[in-house]
């Protein structure tokens, strides 16, 4: 193996480390945020006998589960997009294929959908939240 293709090599398997790390801290995060989200609508809005819209809270409680989905996914693609790197490497055919391969593809897919989503989340709370401010 020529000294690039070991360098490279030993670079995506820092990066496969570093995105399990982001992985397990992400998990943690967005698992933390959802559920403080949550309570605070449900202590504050839900219990109001008068809540309207209240489709736009279910827009996003479903956009965020789903963006927190697409994200969780997008991680584990993105190992596999390394690993397959690492092999395409070790094979020496990384020159002529996509790094990564299809699984670079679904990761980029999957980064992509879980912002959008997550923005769509963030647009229908802050319409709940005007239609229900008295």
């Amino acid at each position: 193996m020529e000294d690039t293709d070991q360098e490279y090599r030993n670079t995506l398997e820092t990066l496969e480390r570093e995105s399990q790390q982001s992985y397990d801290k992400a998990v943690l995060t967005l698992s933390g945020g959802a559920l403080g989200i949550s309570f605070a609508f449900v202590s504050d809005f839900l219990d109001k006998s008068n809540v309207i819209c209240s489709g736009w809270l279910l827009t996003a409680w479903i956009s965020w589960g789903v963006s927190v989905s697409a994200i969780l996914f997008s991680f584990f693609f993105s190992n596999l997009a390394l690993r397959k790197a690492i092999d395409q490497v070790d094979k020496k055919t990384i020159q002529k294929e996509r790094p990564g391969g299809s699984f670079d593809t679904i990761t980029a897919f999957l980064n992509a959908a879980g912002g959008l989503l997550f923005l769509v989340g963030v647009i229908s709370i802050i319409i709940f939240v005007i239609a229900n401010m008295r």
